[in-house]
């Protein structure tokens, strides 16, 4: 069996903007700061044996700070990193809808078969993805492994492993540093915990973009 703990990174600054921010990185916001302590004081209490991210900065960030406190080292791997948004990089919605007015209607009519401008696909992503999470799956038998990613990422990782398909990957809500965890046996995936963000309550109330 895999205990499977995904962690979505802190508030940054383009997520408080709205802004698409995939392959570009954005810094961790004050309010992110806080969510990273009290994420932190939580997961360091969790039977934790191998830490992975992301290579955002963001996810980095995140993440080291649990590390240090179960002296773990990260594992950086690209292919957790969020989809790239290409052209759209660093884009609101309000200014997609502007400016790129015929990439916002292919996206909205073309959904799961959408290619980005120089960017991914929906397809190419969730391919990378599930490869990835299948790998770690298969490398970590008997351990807990946490995962700091994307809500992209997330949600495809979910999606993969409760269907083996990414037809579910937007029926899950993932917010800033929520904590979701699962147990795989034998290829069957059990969700324990979905976009827990319990441990954040005490703090600032925030509602922004995903990313």
């Amino acid at each position: 069996m895999v205990k499977i703990i995904l962690l979505r990174h802190a508030q940054t600054d383009d997520n408080s903007s709205m802004k698409l921010s995939g392959h570009i990185d954005s810094k961790v916001s004050i309010y992110g700061l806080d969510q990273i302590k009290r994420t932190t004081d939580i997961l360091k209490k969790e039977k934790i044996d191998l830490i992975y991210s992301s290579s955002s900065s963001r996810t980095r960030y995140t993440v080291n700070h649990i590390a240090k406190e179960k002296n773990l080292d990260v594992i950086v791997d690209r292919n957790l990193n969020e989809i790239n948004f290409g052209d759209l990089e660093g884009k609101t919605f309000d200014q997609i809808k502007e400016k790129y007015k015929s990439e916002f209607d292919k996206m909205i009519s073309l959904g799961f078969e959408y290619t980005y401008p120089n960017g991914e696909s929906f397809k190419q992503f969730h391919e990378r993805v599930a490869n990835c999470i299948d790998q770690i799956i298969k490398k970590s038998d008997g351990k807990t492994v946490l995962i700091c990613t994307h809500s992209g990422v997330i949600r495809s990782i979910i999606s993969h492993l409760i269907s083996k398909t990414y037809n579910y990957h937007w029926n899950f809500k993932i917010d800033n540093c929520s904590i979701s965890m699962l147990e795989i046996q034998d290829d069957f995936a059990v969700i324990h915990t979905l976009n827990n963000t319990s441990h954040l309550k005490a703090g600032i109330k925030y509602e922004g973009r995903e990313d």
